[in-house]
């Protein structure tokens, strides 16, 4: 636990187990640090043409938590709430009506990966 806090803070990479397991065409959110006490950092990872890719999970707009499920075609994640799109490559909202979404550096490290956030 104290190693993924240090990641957070430290500039290095967090370690997310299983990671590299993530389906063709599937997107995963991953909360690091503490919801409740306002703390966390809930990563998508999405897997699209064999690339895994990781972007903040909050749309800017109303913050809201993004849902795991597939990938939209044109490898976009969309927010539930009012169905904003996300370039996973960029974290562009496809209109204009949103601010983008951080994108984070992610590598592949076998079954596993490291995000830097």
């Amino acid at each position: 636990m104290f190693k993924k806090i240090a990641a957070l803070f430290g500039g290095k990479p967090a370690l997310v187990k299983g990671a590299g397991k993530l389906k063709e065409g599937q997107a995963k959110v991953v909360t690091f640090g503490d919801v409740l006490a306002g703390t966390a950092t809930q990563v998508m990872f999405s897997r699209v043409d064999g690339v895994l890719r990781a972007m903040n999970a909050i749309c800017p707009h109303e913050g809201i938590l993004m849902n795991d499920g597939p990938v939209a075609p044109g490898g976009h994640i969309v927010c539930p709430m009012h169905l904003y799109e996300f370039d996973i490559k960029t974290g562009r909202e496809k209109g204009t009506h949103c601010k983008n979404v951080k994108i984070y550096k992610v590598r592949e490290d076998g079954n596993d990966a490291e995000v830097w956030i």
